[in-house]
């Protein structure tokens, strides 16, 4: 009974629920590469901090309105290319124009003008006693 009412979250509440995850998530990756690959002694609370705040504002809120609203709106037809099974996906030129426009936008224009800026940002931000 929980599950069925859990997994209606993402449906009624998906920004809320895209924060909620994207910062569990980035916290949580940190903690991992903290304890595991680097095998530190102690938790850098701070690093962690800055990979929580990043993930919270902008993995959780503001790609979600990029990759939601922002790429509903220039791409229509995307979701209804998503859907279709592989092989009808082949033979249809303008979906897969479509993707290529949003993989472009995003590797060629988003990433480098806004999601590293803002990664780098945060992380003097939160980490830094001064930033500069």
């Amino acid at each position: 009974m929980w599950w069925k009412n859990f997994s209606k979250v993402p449906i009624k509440h998906p920004l809320a629920f895209g924060i909620v995850i994207s910062t569990f998530k980035t916290s949580a990756s940190d903690l991992l590469v903290q304890t595991v690959v680097e095998q530190k002694e102690e938790i850098d609370w701070k690093r962690n901090a800055a990979f929580a705040t990043f993930g919270c504002f902008y993995l959780g809120g503001v790609q979600y309105a990029i990759y939601v609203p922002l790429f509903g709106r220039l791409f229509p037809n995307a979701a209804s290319f998503a859907a279709k099974p592989i092989r009808e996906k082949v033979k249809d030129a303008k979906g897969i124009a479509a993707l290529c426009g949003q993989v472009f936008i995003d590797q060629f224009v988003h990433h480098p003008l806004l999601y590293f800026p803002v990664f780098y940002g945060t992380r003097e931000l939160v980490m830094s006693d001064k930033p500069d």
